[in-house]
């Protein structure tokens, strides 16, 4: 159950920094949101990497990093714009659809396989995801999946998941073929090196902005150098499906957070879908 216990830790930090992103730095363009907690940690993961040291590469490594990168690299700005635009509530739940695209993308990627009850507590997630919309229901059966549509950031939170689903499996191939760590930090080290370079360098950023609350960005990022060990050494453990679709009920915290820092309208149903994605995540951890 180690696994499990990870997974959720990476659930809470995800919704944790979303959280804190939203509260303090909104104000500022989704580049500069998607790099400030990575520019932060970074000199936690520079001075990681020497205590983890350089493992056997494997022949994946290189090739897959060369894809996945880039892709998390949209998918992070693009989850920043989703939050920055919508409630919490209504956007970072709908990362629970990722472990959808994993059932798929793990299957011919890493050619893992799933248990009948994994499957099922994957369905019961993304009816928890339906269920969050449920208010709309009074305009039919498919007022809940409409709604998505007109709630910007909740659509935008789907191709976000899309992007993750691809971004996870091919995580998981550069961890076969090198350590779990290892991967984390060399994956967000060029992830905040190439960032920073890009967004000054075109005037998308600014070290003013990135740098205006010192304690705050060291917060967060802390809180994301947390959030990677847990994902990375869960990952490690278990099928990138089943980690990943623990690591989505982030969605229950995203609605706590909220309801009590921005006094969010619907949580009924909001709790009442993050509670379906729960039980989806206990069936997957108890028999899948």
């Amino acid at each position: 159950m180690t696994w499990f216990v990870l997974s959720l830790g990476a659930a809470f930090f995800m919704a944790s920094n979303s959280a804190l992103m939203k509260r303090f730095f909104s104000d500022l363009t989704p580049w500069e949101m998607s790099l400030i907690p990575y520019f932060h940690a970074l000199p936690l993961m520079v001075l990681a990497l020497p205590f983890v040291g350089i493992p056997p590469i494997g022949p994946r490594f290189f090739p897959t990093l060369a894809w996945v990168l880039p892709l998390l690299m949209v998918a992070i700005i693009l989850h920043y714009r989703a939050i920055r635009m919508s409630p919490l509530s209504l956007t970072l739940p709908f990362l629970s659809f990722t472990p959808v695209f994993v059932l798929f993308t793990g299957g011919l990627i890493l050619d893992e396989t799933l248990t009948p009850q994994g499957v099922i507590g994957m369905l019961l997630v993304v009816l928890g995801g339906y269920v969050l919309n449920l208010d709309a229901a009074r305009y039919g059966f498919l007022g809940p999946i409409k709604a998505i549509w007109k709630e910007p950031g909740s659509a935008l939170m789907l191709v976000v998941a899309f992007l993750f689903g691809l971004t996870s499996v091919g995580g998981k191939v550069m961890i076969l073929d090198s350590s779990p760590m290892f991967t984390a930090l060399t994956v967000f080290i060029l992830y905040s090196l190439i960032l920073t370079a890009i967004l000054l360098k075109t005037g998308k950023a600014t070290l003013k902005n990135l740098t205006r609350d010192p304690k705050l960005g060291a917060l967060a990022g802390l809180i994301v150098f947390a959030e990677m060990i847990c994902h990375n050494m869960a990952m490690n453990m278990v099928a990138a499906a089943y980690m990943i679709t623990i690591k989505r009920t982030a969605g229950i915290f995203s609605v706590i957070y909220g309801w009590l820092l921005f006094h969010e309208t619907g949580i009924r149903y909001r709790l009442f879908g993050t509670a379906i994605m729960t039980a989806g995540a206990a069936v997957i951890a108890l028999w899948g």
